[in-house]
């Protein structure tokens, strides 16, 4: 096996090609390997959509930032959303316009930067973007969230799904997906036992709940909803998790208490919804 080894990198735009430059390498074996195959990663997995597909509604005009393979243009665009999805890799939207045509499904692909939208102001009922922002640089983090309030309707809102560095401050090791590691202390995410032979790494930041917010509020957003994904089979193993009963009950806790202060706060990613401010 080699490995890339990656340069320390300067500037927002290094950080971006080195970014790109991975997922043009593994996007035809991503769905192999996100989310992964397990009792939790299907818990995972399922709280995800169903955060998702609950805030969106068919017939409003949805921008996907950071789409990948369409793990969720896809199902957006099948509800009946008018549905842009934009990534930095244009064979990860290769493979997401493949879905669609197979599904016979439409959405307008976008090769592009989610720090400059190419999109007009106020042209989107929702932004989205799942286990996408942690490979923001940090210096464009700013940039990024002014940009979704710009595109973002009056009243619109942004749904998004990150991992949460303040589950981290308990456990810096991956729970889920374990083939992709992610290194909390260098920053980025090492992706492992690739087709090609190497292992990739490219930048990853987590957001803690006080980060977002502060974030939010400089772009004029205001957090409404915010749900702790998996914040008790994080600490489960897959043995326990197999036990169909055990993993019943572990759901029906984590739907009941992912909402709730503190357990919400304490999920092993977090699911959050933000509104632009009118006027």
């Amino acid at each position: 096996m080699t490995i890339l080894e990656t340069a320390p990198t300067d500037t927002a735009e290094e950080q971006k090609v080195l970014v790109r430059s991975v997922y043009q390498k593994i996007a035809e074996e991503y769905d192999e390997r996100i989310p992964g195959v397990g009792p939790s990663d299907e818990g995972f997995t399922a709280s995800e959509h169903e955060f998702v597909l609950s805030k969106v509604r068919a017939g409003q005009k949805v921008l996907d930032m950071g789409c990948g393979t369409g793990r969720f243009t896809v199902p957006m665009a099948e509800a009946g959303a008018i549905v842009s999805g934009l990534d930095i890799s244009r064979a990860m939207l290769d493979v997401t316009q493949g879905k669609l045509a197979e599904q016979g499904l439409v959405a307008d692909l976008y090769e592009g930067d989610m720090a400059a939208l190419p999109f007009e102001d106020d042209s989107f009922d929702v932004v989205t973007s799942m286990l996408a922002l942690m490979h923001i640089p940090l210096s464009d983090r700013g940039r990024v969230f002014s940009e979704v309030a710009r595109v973002l309707r009056p009243g619109g809102r942004l749904v998004i799904c990150v991992k949460n560095s303040l589950f981290e401050q308990f456990f810096k090791g991956d729970r889920f997906a374990s083939v992709d590691i992610t290194d909390v202390e260098g920053g980025q995410l090492l992706f492992t036992n690739t087709r090609g032979g190497e292992d990739l790494t490219a930048i990853w930041h987590s957001f803690s709940p006080h980060e977002l917010k502060a974030l939010f509020a400089e772009a004029g957003l205001v957090m409404t909803h915010l749900r702790g994904n998996s914040p008790i089979s994080a600490w489960l193993a897959d043995e326990v998790l197999a036990d169909n009963a055990v993993a019943g009950v572990v759901r029906s806790l984590e739907r009941n208490l992912g909402d709730v202060p503190p357990f919400n706060y304490l999920g092993y990613h977090i699911l959050v919804e933000a509104v632009k401010i009118a006027g």
